[in-house]
């Protein structure tokens, strides 16, 4: 026995070791095990951002670039893609990085574009200082900024900014806060505004967003998303039997079986539903279901069929303006009725709602504190954090989901906006507990360790029988000697 102890010691050591390499990476955390990219269009509503030297705001050139990119991403099978806003609304960066929590992304890609001096030019992106995220973002940066490169924009690289505040930590909210909630999360800048060269190539002399170059930029996003996880294009064939199903907004590409030649013809039975180019890429417009039809010269015909759901409601989030109060007599003075919400479809639309039932707020707690909230049949947080004291900032998730009996001094069915349509909430829709999702994790860490173990165990039993058979042999040819 003694001749294996070094052996004993060095398979433990490196047991030990192989324990701890399992690599955490960020993996498609969908049910249906799908990745699940969460596109943020920076700024909106109130908050213009930078205005270009056309007179473009910000906010017109995120979203449009945003929109572009989700269109793009969305001809691609097993990925979901969510915006945090699809229109011109504006939500906290913590929200932000909440909605991208709550859809348990794989990854937050917030979308902006810069200002500066007049001789500034090109795109940047910013990676999270985090060593966990700091590989995954810093490839995500590189593909965009190399793809951006591609259609001109100088290429400024990819950038890090600690916090002044916290050692270690990112600067930027959204970047940090979605860390926290563990999202590999990056911040975009496509070009200068304040650059008459760069601000050319995305806005009109008129001040409007240039939606050609918007398109262009949104494909180069999209297209660093499909080489990162290396995504497929949906397709289907119009073999008269293939059904596909989308979300309104998604896309795929039907051709026709066992014929390469060009003269097609492509139309959709139900343009509300669906609506076909002349090349078979399909986009999905409307609930319902819609033949694809496709007519050759010498006459043959078939089709695919599409269904489009019906959106559903996955997900709410909270938000409340500021989320950090540096002193107590701030933080006391919370307004709880200035709560908003956001609710995100599966078609990855997004709607501001004000929540119906808000949770109670611990006013002498420091740090981070989740408050639950409700609106239709989903429950969802919103997050602040008092800064008054020192605290170590750490990766937290929402410890509950239930709600406490309405308290008329903290919540209250509050009165929507005025400008603002309630939408239709699914019933029942809950998109589910952190508590739940951070055992299945742990799970999964002990499948990884047993499958190790195993494998080493293998190749001990291995080595074992080498070594016996070999001094086996040893000991044969010793007694003929």
């Amino acid at each position: 026995m003694r001749k294996f102890r070094g052996f004993i010691i060095f398979m433990a050591a490196v047991l030990a070791a192989a324990m701890v390499a399992v690599p955490e990476t960020a993996a498609a955390k969908d049910a249906d095990g799908d990745v699940v990219i969460v596109i943020d269009a920076g700024h909106g509503g109130h908050d213009p951002g930078s205005q270009a030297v056309t007179g473009a705001n910000e906010k017109d050139c995120n979203l449009a670039i945003a929109l572009a990119m989700k269109e793009e991403l969305c001809k691609y099978s097993g990925v979901k893609v969510y915006l945090t806003r699809s229109d011109d609304e504006w939500l906290t960066n913590m929200g932000r990085a909440m909605v991208a929590g709550s859809l348990k992304a794989d990854f937050l890609i917030s979308l902006h574009n810069n200002s500066g001096s007049s001789t500034n030019s090109g795109c940047t992106a910013y990676r999270s200082l985090n060593p966990y995220y700091s590989e995954s973002t810093e490839r995500m940066c590189r593909l965009i900024t190399d793809n951006l490169a591609a259609l001109g924009i100088r290429n400024g690289g990819v950038l890090t900014r600690p916090s002044t505040q916290y050692d270690g930590e990112d600067y930027y909210t959204l970047i940090g806060e979605g860390i926290r909630v563990g999202v590999p999360s990056i911040i975009v800048e496509h070009c200068f505004l304040s650059n008459e060269g760069d601000a050319a190539l995305l806005t009109n002399a008129d001040g409007t967003v240039n939606n050609e170059m918007a398109k262009k930029m949104g494909a180069a996003d999209a297209e660093a998303v499909v080489s990162y996880f290396g995504l497929s294009r949906r397709t289907a064939k119009a073999d008269s039997q293939s059904v596909v199903t989308l979300e309104r907004g998604g896309g795929v590409a039907v051709t026709v079986p066992d014929y390469t030649g060009s003269g097609v013809t492509w139309y959709s039975t139900e343009q509300n539903t669906a609506v076909v180019d002349q090349n078979g890429v399909v986009t999905a417009v409307g609930a319902g279901t819609a033949d694809i039809v496709y007519k050759l010269d010498d006459g043959r015909t078939g089709y695919c069929t599409v269904k489009v759901e019906q959106p559903k409601a996955v997900a709410l989030t909270g938000c409340l303006d500021p989320t950090f109060y540096e002193s107590m007599a701030d933080f006391n003075a919370i307004k709880i009725d200035k709560l908003f919400g956001f609710v995100s479809y599966s078609d990855g639309s997004s709607v501001r709602v004000t929540p119906e039932i808000t949770g109670s707020l611990d006013r002498g707690k420091v740090g981070i504190q989740d408050i639950a909230i409700k609106y239709g049949g989903l429950t969802g947080f919103l997050r602040v954090c008092n800064t008054s004291a020192p605290y170590v900032p750490e990766v937290t998730l929402p410890q509950s989901t239930d709600l406490p009996p309405q308290n008329p001094q903290e919540s209250g069915t509050l009165s929507e906006s005025p400008n603002v349509n309630k939408p239709e909430i699914s019933p029942g829709v809950n998109p589910g507990s952190p508590a739940r999702e951070e055992k299945g994790d742990t799970a999964e860490k002990l499948v990884k360790y047993v499958a190790v173990l195993l494998a080493l165990v293998f190749i001990a039993i291995v080595f074992i029988a080498f070594e016996s058979g070999r001094r086996k042999r040893k000991r044969r040819a010793g007694r003929r000697r």
